[in-house]
């Protein structure tokens, strides 16, 4: 028998439950076992770098359910630049890109 860590990501909260499984087991079966299930849109990771369900259960490992996305990645860079190039106060930054600054 071996440990695994097994860790459910929700948006409000973060599950953990160490459970014993046999040498051999699959992390999807480990999920199971558990008390969870891997749902369509839901990815699998070990220590945080993506996995394959049928891919067998080491020692320690920490097999982590993740969430779908809920925004695109580069949708997401993209806005968070956007608010990064718009200061709240335009004198700030000085007049037509001098180095003196009001603030």
């Amino acid at each position: 028998m071996i440990e695994v860590t097994v860790v459910r990501l929700n948006r409000e909260e973060l599950n953990i439950k160490t459970i014993s499984v046999s040498e051999g087991t699959t992390l999807e079966e480990a999920v199971c076992q558990a008390g969870w299930s891997v749902g369509n849109n839901h990815k699998l990771a070990v220590w945080n770098v993506l996995a394959d369900p049928d891919q067998p259960a080491r020692a320690g490992d920490r097999i982590e359910i993740l969430p779908p996305l809920t925004v695109d990645p580069m949708t997401a860079r993209r806005l968070r630049e956007e608010k990064n190039q718009k200061p709240a106060n335009s004198l700030i930054h000085g007049r037509n890109g001098g180095k003196h600054r009001l603030i």
